[in-house]
């Protein structure tokens, strides 16, 4: 059963729309604008850890629901990436009532597409660097190793080469620049026996990242696979480092994907080593999932497009930032919401159709709170904030900058008549429906962890005539995913708390219809 999706990075990839009249012309390979591919952000590309433990009768805590991963699994409609550089900027507004259908609730969202056409890139050659865990909470793939690395192999080239790295209560070199076929690679791989109690993470990395460098008789590309349990509990532990040997590589071009593995997994070191790593970022529930993983992975090219990316909101008069959605690494202070990575990608995978179940992918961004001040004095048509870009073209080696201004049509904390949002680009305002929905199933498993039954079951209730007016609207499958999760999540909330009447919930909320 399948518990992941596709690439991430900052990555482009071949990004989907919604079906919104007036919308540019839609490429059929891509679903998305013709010439374009959403840029999304580095980590998860679905939530599939979060709805394993849903469907298992659970209620996740709420750091299993992956921000990242869950706007990824969503198509979003951007305009043309015609700005005229390898990355373009995109930004809107929405404006409505809170979910007390009284207070503001003003949100900034900010996406980023690019021409560039992955399928339309050479291939080079790749030396795929595989920094395995190897402890009893991994066995999993101790338990499939042959089969795995068959999956593999068979997806790459013969120019392509293998390295294997063991992480146990230390780190070992299993297997250095071997060809996909040669012998010495299944015999390498007897070394994994699922057998240490603990995992040297930074040690293996730190290995994994040597092997990547001068490797004789070699000029392609280098990609590191990383399967891990999620702790660090031999060796350097600090999270930190970790995560910092994933940025140093991503900042030399060189991708790191992450697999999660065990029934005991820790996602929160896993996500921030993928999410700043510049690769994939999965969890494998079982032996199949693994095998899938490796054969996607064998088929994945990645090309770098930008290196020192910042991007920053900065409020206009009458607002200041409040709370901050989207991206793991954003930060946000009053003046302005931050957000840096050290590459963008854009990915390719051969042979590959990764999104499936109506989850069509391409949509990720950074959502920014704009608290509004109604006595500031400003007026309607006012601009609200101000996106800025900068990065350095990873082709060209040429600095980029560029500066979006988005002007609310209200007044600051005036909100619209009747209950249906305000936005700046009326035509692309499904970002802000996705965000309630990953509100929604964010506050639920807060609450409920948080020993408040009744406001956890009220969520569900309070959005119901959101979703209804929503999709009578636009009827997208996206929603009416996130919707079947929610009230899946509901029943095992009910099914925990026993007979308790829901409650009108105090959370940051939209409501968009009466």
């Amino acid at each position: 059963m399948k518990k992941f999706l596709g690439l991430a990075a900052l990555v482009a990839l071949a990004g989907c729309s919604s079906d919104t009249a007036g919308r540019a012309a839609i490429d059929p390979e891509t679903m998305g604008p013709a010439g374009s591919r959403t840029v999304t952000q580095g980590g998860a590309q679905d939530i599939g850890y979060f709805r394993s433990i849903v469907a298992a009768g659970d209620v996740p805590r709420p750091n299993t629901i992956e921000p990242v991963g869950f706007f990824a699994e969503h198509a979003v409609d951007l305009p043309p990436a015609d700005c005229g550089d390898t990355v373009c900027l995109h930004a809107n507004l929405a404006v409505a009532p809170g979910i007390d259908r009284e207070s503001n609730w003003t949100m900034a969202f900010v996406a980023m597409n690019t021409p560039v056409d992955p399928r339309e890139l050479e291939r080079p050659e790749t030396h795929v660097v595989l920094a395995i865990e190897d402890t009893t909470r991994t066995a999993l793939v101790s338990e499939n190793v042959t089969r795995l690395f068959r999956a593999l192999t068979a997806e790459l080239l013969a120019g392509d080469r293998v390295s294997v790295v063991r992480i146990g209560q230390n780190a070992q070199v299993l297997a250095e620049g071997l060809a996909p076929s040669d012998p010495a690679l299944a015999t390498a791989i007897g070394g994994l026996n699922g057998l240490d109690a603990q995992a040297a993470l930074y040690d293996g990395l730190a290995r994994a990242a040597q092997l990547t460098q001068g490797l004789e008789g070699f000029g392609g590309a280098h990609r590191v696979v990383l399967l891990t349990s999620g702790l660090a509990d031999a060796g350097i532990t600090d999270d930190m480092r970790i995560v910092g040997l994933g940025e140093a590589l991503a900042r030399e071009g060189t991708g790191v994907s992450v697999v999660g593995v065990g029934e005991g997994y820790r996602p929160e070191l896993a996500a921030q080593i993928s999410e700043g790593g510049g690769g994939s970022y999965y969890y494998a529930q079982d032996g199949d999932d693994l095998e899938e993983i490796f054969r996607l992975e064998g088929r994945t090219s990645l090309f770098p497009l930008a290196t020192g990316f910042e991007l920053v909101v900065t409020p206009s008069p009458g607002y200041r930032v409040g709370r901050i959605y989207g991206a793991r690494r954003a930060w946000a202070e009053e003046a302005g919401a931050h957000l840096s990575s050290p590459v963008l990608m854009v990915g390719n995978r051969t042979g590959a159709d990764d999104v499936e179940e109506g989850r069509r992918g391409g949509g990720g961004g950074l959502f920014v709170e704009l608290i509004a001040d109604a006595d500031s004095g400003m007026g309607s048509g006012a601009p609200a904030f101000i996106v800025s870009g900068t990065w350095t073209d990873a082709q060209t080696g040429e600095a980029v900058e560029q500066s979006i201004t988005v002007a609310n049509g209200l007044a600051p904390g005036e909100n619209p008549g009747g209950m249906f949002p305000h936005f700046a680009d009326p035509l692309r305002g499904k970002a802000f429906m996705m965000l309630n929905m990953y509100l929604a199933l964010r506050a639920t498993s807060e609450l409920y962890h948080g020993g408040s039954c009744p406001q956890a079951l009220g969520i569900e209730p309070a959005l119901l005539g959101t979703y209804e007016g929503w999709q009578a609207e636009y009827d997208d499958p996206d929603i009416d995913a996130d919707w079947f999760l929610l009230t899946a999540l509901n029943d095992n909330v009910q099914s925990r708390c026993g007979a308790v009447e829901p409650a009108p919930p105090n959370v940051p909320m939209s409501c968009f219809h009466d």
